[in-house]
């Protein structure tokens, strides 16, 4: 009724073959997450996906029933991984659970106490139940007090293109029909574009030159010691005090007239003003090294970048979920006083890495090198690339239009994610932008303060762009 589409719990998709006891062999990226990615001295979290999903009124548990009937129909949604650390032998061990077995309610007063709540759960793990590695988590508040339910989901299990895949099977409109596809065509077909012969053979001296940037990062540049990065330090363990610090959201209209007017894309608006966001929190501190080291001045984010599935994969249960993607490095440039100096500087390292073959690099490396190191040398190569960089900054594609989820509708979402260093998570949804940075606001004082950072940010920008910046914005700003 809810979702117009079949699927009941089962150890694998009733129809598709008879039921075997393991799933498809995992990549190495899936592997690595699953016996543990970081050294030991660390003392890293696992790596838990939460898509915080906002509502009126929380959906019952009957609701989500339907939800996790077709979450469990999906391979790596219906088992526990298993296989060997270092080894790219890890898959599926299927197992027999309950719909219910897989959602929790927690109860709450209010707005407050619900986001108490999801930050209280971040470090929950999704292992060592007994059960695949993922959950669903009612917040209960009354009605229009901020419920929520969060999908909780190991990144064994996929990416976030992956998860987007999976949304789409569980998302309904406000008339209860299926969606269309969430990803845009755009970031679908980005990596299907024809070149020329000659495009073709330059791209050969390229890919020898990224491999060469690849295998070097863990052991290039530190981002320089500026107010904001002096806190991380060039040692890092992980702190275990999280604070989900929300921005003020942004309508979709409003940032896309930025991009148009600014001649850049969107991403290159947000990453941009969070950029100008981090040079206020540095001036605000009293930074030296800023204002000594000017334009040179050097901070970074990782981004991770998902490949796309082949229509077969994505109709394929037992192959749609996966992890293809890699972190590429990207300049915040904000050694840039002038907002719209540094919005074309942005955008021009960015399309430095769109043009070039640097992610398909970094995908073939990071499939067939570690593979063969031992696992403690590749365990430090992740952290090595880790913490020379300040941010980590995602951003993900959402449905453009209302949508109901367990027989509710949803009014707002989230992204959530533990890492080394400070996480930024952004999702668009129905024609606005939500964005988070998961920090610790100890380790980084007045971290809490960089969403107004950010707005005066996009009010200087819309002044000079001639745009007409939202109330709730400037609100923020001032």
């Amino acid at each position: 009724k809810d979702l117009e589409m079949g699927g009941k719990s089962s150890k694998y998709s009733e129809k598709d073959e008879p039921a075997r006891s393991f799933g498809r062999t995992f990549s190495f990226t899936s592997a690595s997450m699953a016996f543990g990615a970081w050294p030991e001295k660390v003392k890293m979290c696992e790596p838990t996906i939460n898509a915080a999903l906002y509502f009126d009124t929380c959906p019952s548990v009957d609701g989500l029933k339907p939800m996790v009937d077709v979450f469990s129909t999906y391979e790596r949604c219906s088992g526990i991984p298993e296989g060997s650390p270092g080894k790219a032998d890890w898959r599926i061990r299927f197992v027999d659970f309950k719909p219910e077995d897989m959602i929790r309610t927690i109860k709450v007063k209010n707005e407050d106490e619900a986001h108490a709540a999801i930050e209280g759960m971040l470090h929950d793990s999704c292992r060592d139940r007994g059960l695949p590695w993922w959950e669903v988590v009612r917040v209960e508040a009354p009605k229009g007090k901020g419920s929520a339910v969060i999908i909780r989901i190991d990144h064994v299990i996929g990416d976030g293109i992956s998860l987007v895949n999976l949304m789409e099977q569980i998302l309904v409109d406000t008339n209860g029909k299926k969606l269309d596809s969430i990803i845009p065509p755009s970031m679908a077909n980005k990596f299907k574009k024809k070149k020329s012969f000659w495009q073709r053979f330059s791209q050969f001296f390229k890919i020898i030159y990224y491999f060469f940037v690849v295998i070097g990062l863990p052991a290039g540049k530190f981002d320089s010691g500026t107010a904001f990065r002096k806190q991380l330090g060039k040692k890092m363990v992980y702190t275990w005090k999280r604070k989900l610090v929300r921005f003020e959201t942004m309508p979709l209209a409003f940032v896309k007239r930025l991009k148009t007017e600014g001649g850049v894309s969107l991403n290159d608006v947000l990453f941009s003003c969070l950029g100008g966001a981090l040079r206020r929190y540095n001036v605000e501190h009293g930074c030296e090294v800023t204002e000594k080291r000017g334009k040179k001045t050097l901070m970074r984010a990782l981004m991770p970048v998902a490949f796309p599935r082949p229509e077969v994969d994505v109709s394929d249960k037992s192959a749609v979920l996966r992890n293809k993607w890699v972190f590429v490095s990207g300049d915040f440039g904000v050694g840039y006083d002038d907002t719209m100096e540094r919005l074309h500087y942005v955008n021009g390292k960015m399309n430095v890495l769109k043009n070039s073959p640097l992610a398909g690099v970094q995908l073939a490396v990071q499939e067939s090198i570690p593979p063969m190191l031992p696992v403690n040398v590749g365990r430090q190569t992740v952290y090595d690339s880790f913490i020379r960089h300040s941010i980590i900054f995602s951003n993900v594609p959402g449905p453009d239009q209302p949508v109901n989820f367990g027989g509710q509708q949803v009014t707002g979402t989230q992204m959530y994610f533990n890492n080394l260093v400070p996480q930024v998570g952004i999702l668009s949804y129905n024609g606005s932008v939500f964005m988070n940075m998961n920090i610790d606001t100890e380790a980084i004082p007045g971290g809490e303060d960089l969403p107004a950072y950010f707005a005066k940010e996009l009010v200087d920008l819309s002044e000079k762009l001639n745009v007409d910046c939202p109330a709730e914005i400037v609100k923020r700003a001032n």
